[in-house]
């Protein structure tokens, strides 16, 4: 068995784990669904941050405890008579309020999409608002038979943020994501697999296994290999094909001067399982 390590996050709303190769963060806020909080979220960010520069890591599992992934924001906190949504007195200003959470949104969604390794959400149940923005911004979404997905801020009169407006079109197409944000319409695990919005649905209580099972695939190739292809495929939402191409032509190059690229060939040749070290 492959040994476990557990990491200091700060706070028992998160917790935060290495076993083998493979990081694993699990929100720890199971009487709220797993809610963000004040508390949670900062952890959260720092841990993403840790893991992406720690060389043990290999592969990020992002997970919730209890029977949920992430409800998003704690809506009764919300209701506090001395908060808004961000958490903001009337006394602030509007221009630092949306600064605030410009910056929220950058160091969360965007270095997590950003995270230079593979990352899988593990959804054990529901994904909702923010919280399905941050499953939106893994590479991989598994999820149990009683997992859904649904966006939320139309119910309590919000427009969506964390990424939702950008990552959703792209993964479910624009006529969908408009009537999961318009409508509100909850999508049940069965109907995301087939819109390519669950990548895997597992059977029974065990969902970490398979996740961790392929995360330990993708931690046997190399982590050149891995960060540039990553790379290639998000870069390509914004680049023409002939900058594509180019861009591909580049990282190539680079990847075939490294070490791992002549381990590769010689395991291939030797007809052995390559030894990949990151360099």
């Amino acid at each position: 068995m492959k040994n476990i390590i557990e990491l200091e996050t700060g706070t028992r709303q998160l917790l935060s784990h290495i076993h083998g190769n493979v990081g694993i963060i699990t929100l720890n806020r199971p009487e709220s669904k797993n809610a963000l909080s004040d508390e949670l979220t900062p952890a959260l960010r720092r841990q993403i941050s840790n893991f992406n520069i720690d060389d043990r890591v290999n592969v990020l599992i992002l997970t919730g405890a209890g029977d949920a992934f992430c409800a998003g924001g704690d809506v009764k906190s919300m209701n506090s008579s001395n908060s808004k949504k961000g958490g903001w007195s009337k006394s602030t200003s509007e221009k630092i309020v949306i600064k605030n959470l410009q910056e929220k949104q950058m160091t969360l969604t965007h270095n997590l999409y950003n995270f230079s390794k593979p990352t899988i959400a593990a959804l054990p149940g529901a994904a909702a608002g923010a919280g399905l923005s941050i499953a939106l911004a893994c590479d991989f979404r598994y999820a149990t038979e009683n997992a859904f997905a649904i966006a939320g801020y139309g119910k309590i009169a919000l427009t969506g943020d964390y990424g939702m407006s950008w990552l959703l079109p792209r993964i479910v197409g624009v006529s969908k994501a408009k009537d999961m944000m318009l409508s509100n319409s909850r999508v049940l695990s069965k109907e995301a697999l087939s819109l390519g919005l669950f990548d895997k649905v597992i059977k029974g209580n065990n969902l970490l296994k398979p996740c961790i099972e392929y995360a330990n695939i993708l931690s046997n190739f190399s982590p050149i290999a891995l960060k540039a292809m990553k790379d290639n495929i998000q870069s390509s939402y914004n680049l023409s094909l002939e900058e594509s191409l180019n861009k591909e032509a580049v990282e190539l190059i680079k990847a075939s001067k490294s070490n791992d690229h002549k381990e590769g060939i010689r395991a291939f040749v030797e007809k052995r399982k390559p030894q990949f070290t990151g360099s």
